[in-house]
């Protein structure tokens, strides 16, 4: 049976994954197409030992990219911890640089930005999807926009080893 519902991603999800949890015997293909970064680290979690195949749209680089300001000061950081499911000190140690310079009224803290921090927002993600699935695309789709910058990624997880290869086996495809 195919079922297609419009609602809160995040409120889908959830029952969904209650669905799946008293009905071993049920599988699903979930496709998410996040308007900004509405779906909630802890929604997708719940998918954990469910026997789903997700493919996602990461907005690696046209929303997430933007929040992480370069001088390290952002007030989204509460968007940034639900969506990657992690605390502000993490997210800042994987795209933040620190060190400190010598001034006339003593040490300051410099913050930097990483380097190609769009491509390190998807291997975050990737990483955060592999404590739920077992199989991950490790090269995903790379959407760009006209200027040839890299603005989405799109992204399959399963405990289905078959399903990742098929899947990379398509994003291959596109890309060549």
């Amino acid at each position: 049976m195919i079922e297609c519902r419009s609602d809160d991603a995040n409120n889908q999800l959830r029952l969904l994954a209650d669905s799946m949890r008293k009905n071993k015997k049920l599988k699903s293909l979930v496709l998410l197409d996040p308007f900004g970064m509405q779906v909630e680290w802890s929604s997708i979690e719940l998918l954990k030992g469910t026997s789903t195949d997700l493919f996602i749209l990461i907005p690696s680089g046209v929303i997430i990219n933007r929040l992480l300001y370069r001088n390290g000061a952002s007030h989204h950081f509460e968007k940034l911890s639900s969506f990657f499911g992690l605390s502000e000190s993490e997210i800042r140690n994987r795209f933040y640089k620190f060190h400190t310079e010598p001034t006339f009224f003593g040490e300051i803290e410099i913050v930097d930005k990483i380097k190609d921090p769009i491509q390190k927002i998807y291997d975050l993600y990737r990483e955060q999807l592999g404590t739920i699935f077992k199989y991950v695309t490790i090269d995903p789709l790379i959407l760009y926009n006209n200027h040839k910058l890299p603005i989405f990624h799109f992204a399959c997880a399963s405990n289905n080893e078959t399903a990742v290869k098929i899947a990379s086996e398509i994003i291959k495809k596109q890309t060549i």
